[in-house]
């Protein structure tokens, strides 16, 4: 089918919509993982051994709470980097189909990162992206349900929920999106069962 393919239903995929909405409030979330590549996935997770990621790090405005894992070491043949690729070939291809470049440089997805919440943990404390994470983030929700919100400060104010179901993405603007700097206030919390996320970032040296 048209709006189908291996890993993504795209029948919901409006670039220029995503734009808009990136540009507005600074996230937005669509379904687009069809549902045999997402279990897919899941089943391959279940393999990997995470790097836990708990407590309070940085210091002062720059602190944040964990309380996830994480997992970034895939192998060449794995379905995550089969994934990325797919993703990548596919964005840039709507990308195309603009009349301008939103980006402060070409997309390249660089840095990939699986990360696992597990029910009853808090997730992680309200906070900016990097500085090193340019121009897009994209969130994966592999599994699991717990809350994603966009919010205006460290202490959650106005605080924003972003839908994450199994299977959505979430796109989030980063510096380069629009000529901005803006990186976005964020956090995950009330996590009810097992949540399994997949960020995909381009990094730059910092």
């Amino acid at each position: 089918m048209k709006n189908r393919s291996y890993f993504f239903d795209l029948e919901l995929f409006n670039i220029t919509e995503i734009i808009e909405e990136l540009s507005a409030t600074g996230a937005v979330s669509i379904p687009l993982l069809q549902e045999k590549p997402r279990l897919a996935l899941l089943q391959e997770t279940k393999l990997f051994s995470f790097t836990p990621e708990h407590g309070v790090f940085g210091k002062g405005e720059n602190t944040v709470v964990k309380a996830f894992s994480s997992f970034e070491s895939f192998s060449p043949h794995s379905l995550y980097l089969k994934l990325v690729a797919a993703f990548q070939t596919l964005i840039a291809n709507k990308l195309a189909d603009l009349s301008f470049y939103p980006f402060s440089s070409v997309l390249d997805f660089n840095s990939a990162v699986l990360q696992c919440y597990q029910p009853g943990k808090l997730g992680i404390s309200p906070h900016r992206d990097w500085r090193s994470a340019i121009n897009l983030v994209c969130i994966f929700n592999i599994d699991g349900i717990g809350d994603f919100y966009l919010c205006s400060d460290r202490q959650g104010t106005n605080a924003v929920k972003i839908a994450t179901k199994p299977g959505n993405i979430i796109f989030l603007r980063a510096p380069g999106f629009l000529s901005s700097e803006n990186r976005p206030f964020h956090y995950v919390a009330n996590i009810r069962s097992m949540r399994y996320s997949f960020s995909l970032r381009q990094r730059i040296s910092s």
